[in-house]
């Protein structure tokens, strides 16, 4: 148990997490891992961390998906046996928690009971109650280690990540046979309402918490209640009736016939383990269920393994299964008949003679219709060769003193009744939401890409596949909600909400025949009949929709604005949050420099230059709304060769040449590039502006102030040099990355670019991955040329050679000038700010510890602070 158990809830926290389970922990791991900088709070209201398979604990407990896609991708699962137990799942999960810190992030015994989005504060308040433990087991303490998810079917649960974080309401349909199981249990569960209640108990404590983001963990079963039909004279029954959520921990089935009621998972699963443990079993179902021997592991997985090490075989194996996954369901839905009769040729060579193939595993509807069940190593199948085996079909008349009576007039005689009967539904735990006060009727919003609801801001959640492996749906879905919480940072916005067309067809969420699905779809939220708004159901397809197209399309706003976000995005980087507007200022008939205007436009100007291989979007939006909203007409632009600016025609420097030897003809300097930003003012009408530079934009400011001090007011020199070769020079392992050939698809430059990022990154602001990445991308679609990029990097590496040592020029400096750098610089050498402070006159030096090569998100407030301390408040003047 975490340390957090009894820790007292923070205040606010940037990102809140709703359940400790497989999905809570697999997204908390990967959201801290990416947005370093942000507050991540994970709450369970339970008292251990598992979900699901820490709750389960019935014999023989597993999955019946393969772990090599069921397992996180970032931690594959690298154990040859495919279909584990319970207990080893439970580990799998905790190890990874460990592992990535997130166990201390985990608040144990709380329980999600309401959220309400404040559009004025634009953050949930988040009610939060405290709960007791429940009575334990018989026969084992609280604490006690075990059990999984049944994995999924009709009638067994989806491995549905977390316990939940909600109470489900009175189902007084089953409550008769609720408070039958429970007296009948012997296991002294705790109780509501007559029925039993092994999940945690409100205490009617409660707490508010505010979070920016939510995500919902909470998978899509409530717990506190199975689905348990209304079985007629189950009063008279003197046997024991348990549910496999709730079974004892001492109940001996040796010599014991026990009938299980159900033909999913995890009557499946029961079946051979209760046949192992000595009871004379059967399996009452009233529909058959398609099941398929699953070898652990195949040959495959044995031959990789070995060729390739654990670890790479993992990492290869997953993208096998989900194709063999998909494969199947495509052939089920394109040939029914032939995958059933594949199905059953199956059946028939592993069943005994006298179990009849037609009767027993002949569904009436076509695979895949419904979730298809695996035996690993055909234990199901084997077990049905034992003496105290057997399986009947027919439908349960009733109940009897003695066991079961068959709608066909056979009896079943049992001493035990297990009911395998599934869950109900329960989106969210239960929890209530709300935005600015009003309800949200979840059957009146749309999902979108699986994992937002329409009109519902700055929350996700997480459902994974029915025809395929859960954690590959909420894998994919966080890293899409990654990239969308560093597009937000990115454009300056505080929240986002999807907003679906006028007149979008809907249909229920989940396309699936299962029981428990069709008994609770009145209760769920729609989805679209056309792509992002329609719940997809395939893995590979998804994989292009949530990673690889842009994170941000038509239907998402910000900030709550009515305007739609412009179609090109995220090329402009722009948002209805954002005031500014893009323009292009020609310079002369063939030069012009993209700029982006933002602020109030009689503002006291402000430009901000960016580095080598920059465009304007690296400036953090953050630091330019901050600033806009000081009252500056904040002016970024493009410098030449990078972005939406001109081309230099050019040819460029070789990285030979630019270590020594004459340049090519028709190089530009730092002081041609400082004329483009005089150009670029005049034309605007800007008669004199204060100028921020960092690293090469810091030398076209200087450059811009010794030569035009009529334009410059104030000087802001970040993370720059003077040109003089002995300071600032880059390290030789950055010179070394900065020669690297140009990519040539935007996959290969984002990687790149991270590459660069973590190299450049200081120990103090450690980088943001989904943020970079996001910049990244940015950058390549603004591009006027992406794939000369690195063409234009040495023509501007080229400039500042071209230039050489500018300490004359810094001298004759007159505007007040403030130098920053940080000292973990490993482009511009931390010897590079100091040198330039000392040789422009009363200049101002700040060395920001921690700090590398970056305009980082999380240096912005105290880069802000600097600023506004040497620029003075434009509102003030």
């Amino acid at each position: 148990m975490s340390e957090h158990a009894g820790a007292a809830l923070p205040e606010h926290t940037d990102i809140l997490i709703i359940g400790a389970g497989l999905s809570g922990i697999g997204a908390a791991c990967k959201l801290r891992h990416e947005h370093p900088g942000k507050s991540i709070t994970v709450l369970e209201s339970r008292g251990n961390s598992g979900g699901t398979w820490d709750l389960f604990r019935y014999p023989g407990v597993r999955s019946d998906s393969d772990l090599y896609t069921y397992g996180y991708d970032f931690r594959p699962w690298t154990r040859q046996n495919p279909i584990a137990k319970g207990s080893a799942i439970l580990d799998y999960i905790r190890d990874t928690a460990r592992a990535s810190g997130v166990d201390k992030l985990i608040h144990y015994h709380r329980r999600v009971t309401a959220a309400d989005w404040s559009s004025g504060t634009s953050h949930w308040t988040v009610t939060v109650e405290r709960t007791a433990p429940p009575e334990p087991r018989a026969g084992a303490a609280p604490s006690d280690v075990g059990g999984g998810a049944p994995g999924h079917s009709v009638d067994g649960p989806q491995p549905d990540d977390a316990a939940p974080s909600g109470r489900r309401p009175r189902n007084d349909t089953v409550s008769g046979n609720a408070e039958r199981l429970a007296t009948s249990d012997r296991s002294a569960h705790a109780t509501v309402d007559g029925a039993p209640r092994p999940e945690p108990i409100g205490t009617g404590e409660t707490q508010p918490i505010t979070a920016t983001w939510v995500f919902m963990a909470t998978g899509y079963y409530g717990y506190d209640r199975p689905h348990i039909p209304d079985f007629a004279g189950v009063e008279g029954f003197r046997g024991q009736l348990v549910h496999p959520q709730f079974w004892p921990e001492d109940l001996d089935v040796r010599g014991k016939k026990v009938a299980v009621i159900g033909s999913g998972a995890t009557a499946v699963t029961l079946l051979p383990e209760l046949v192992t443990r000595g009871a004379e079993t059967t399996m009452v179902q009233r529909t058959p269920s398609y099941i398929l021997p699953l070898p652990s592991p195949g040959v495959a997985e044995k031959v990789l393994f070995m060729v390739l090490g654990r670890a790479r075989a993992a990492r290869v194996l997953r993208p096998l299964m989900a194709a063999g996954q998909r494969a199947l369901w495509v052939a089920s839905k394109a040939a029914p008949r032939v995958v059933r009769a594949g199905i059953a040729a199956v059946n028939r060579r592993r069943l005994p003679a006298d179990v009849s193939v037609r009767e027993h595993f002949t569904p009436p509807y076509d695979p895949w219709d419904q979730r298809l069940c695996v035996a690993p190593n055909g234990d199901f199948f084997a077990a049905l060769h034992e003496p105290n085996a057997h399986i009947v079909t027919a439908g349960i008349d009733r109940f009897d003193a003695d066991g079961l009576v068959l709608t066909d007039g056979r009896r079943v005689a049992a001493d035990v009744v297990v009911s395998a009967t599934g869950f109900d539904l329960l989106m969210f735990g239960g929890a209530r939401l709300s935005v600015d006060g009003r309800p949200v009727n979840l059957p009146e919003r749309i999902a979108y890409r699986g994992a937002m609801l329409s009109d519902v801001p700055n929350l996700a959640f997480a459902i994974g596949y029915t025809n395929g492996s859960w954690t590959l749906k909420i894998g994919l879905v966080v890293d899409w909600l990654s990239r969308l919480i560093a597009h937000t940072d990115s454009v300056g916005a505080a929240s986002v909400r999807p907003v679906a067309p006028e007149g979008l067809r809907t249909r229920p969420l989940l396309d699936f025949d299962a029981g428990y699905v069709q008994r609770s779809l009145d209760q769920l939220p729609r989805q679209g009949d056309t792509a992002p708004w329609r719940m997809a159901m395939n893995y590979f397809d998804d994989r292009r929709q949530l990673l690889r197209k842009p994170v941000v399309d038509r239907f998402l706003r910000f900030d709550d604005a009515a305007a739609p976000v412009p179609e090109q995005l995220p090329a402009l980087l722009t948002g209805p949050g954002e005031s500014g507007e893009e323009r292009t200022v020609q310079l002369d008939d063939d030069h012009f420099i993209c700029v982006r205007l933002d602020g109030p436009s009689d503002g006291a100007p402000l430009v901000l230059i960016t580095g080598l291989a920059f465009d304007l979007a690296t400036w953090p939006m953050s630091f330019v709304h901050a600033l806009a909203d000081r009252g500056y007409r904040v002016i970024r632009l493009d410098n030449r060769d990078v972005g939406r600016s001109f081309r230099v025609t050019s040819t460029p420097p070789s990285a030979r040449r630019l270590l020594r030897g004459p340049l090519p003809e028709g190089q530009y300097s730092v002081e041609d590039m400082s004329e483009d930003v005089a150009d670029t003012l005049r034309t605007l009408g800007v008669e004199q502006a204060d100028v921020m530079g960092f690293s090469l934009g810091g030398m076209i400011a200087q450059s811009l102030a010794g030569h035009h001090p009529e334009l410059v007011r104030r000087l802001i020199s970040l993370c720059s040099t003077t040109g003089d070769p002995s300071v600032g020079t880059a390290a030789t392992s950055t010179a070394a990355l900065l020669m690297f050939p140009g990519a040539k698809t935007r996959d290969m430059y984002i990687r790149g670019r991270l590459v660069m990022s973590h190299h450049l990154a200081g120990p103090g602001f450690p980088v943001d991955v989904a943020y970079e990445r996001q910049l990244a991308a940015t950058h390549w679609d603004r591009s006027l040329d992406p794939r000369g990029e690195a063409e234009a990097m040495r023509r501007q590496i080229g400039a500042i050679r071209s230039s050489g040592d500018r300490t004359e020029v810094l001298s004759r400096i007159t505007a007040p000038t403030l130098v920053i750098h940080g000292d973990k610089d490993k482009i511009v050498r931390p010897d590079g700010g100091p040198a330039t402070a000392e040789v422009i006159p009363h200049a101002r030096f700040v060395r920001i510890p921690g700090m590398g090569h970056q305009v980082h998100p999380m240096v912005v407030p105290r880069l802000f602070e600097l600023v506004i301390d040497h620029l003075g408040d434009p509102r003030e003047g």
